[in-house]
């Protein structure tokens, strides 16, 4: 089975157009209004779009726990999830635990 855009490709035609979509993220306590492919994950989102590095993409599988960040409370491995399925959620990243220069235990 071949992929879809390698397939156009060869076949000299454009590759079919990326969605875009517009995500509204609640990230460490401030509203974030991105345009996103669908597919990027919400580790790339923070990382890339962002610019909040505290989470680290380590495996890309959600083995390491690298990129854990936290979502209404819950663990949540950022590397497998897209983005846009976090709209209106509560997301808090390392970078939110610290108090005056000093980590939260």
């Amino acid at each position: 089975m071949k992929h879809v855009e390698t397939e156009a490709r060869s076949a000299g035609q454009a590759p079919p157009e990326v969605p875009q979509v517009d995500v509204t993220l609640n990230v460490n306590g401030t509203l974030h209004r991105l345009r996103l492919d669908a597919r990027v994950t919400l580790l790339d989102a923070l990382r890339d779009h962002l610019g909040l590095t505290g989470a680290k993409k380590g495996c890309d599988q959600g083995a390491c726990g690298a990129c854990t960040v936290m979502v209404d409370g819950k663990r949540v491995v950022s590397c497998l999830a897209l983005a846009a399925q976090y709209e209106g959620r509560e997301i808090t990243t390392v970078e939110a635990l610290s108090v005056g220069g000093e980590l939260h235990p």
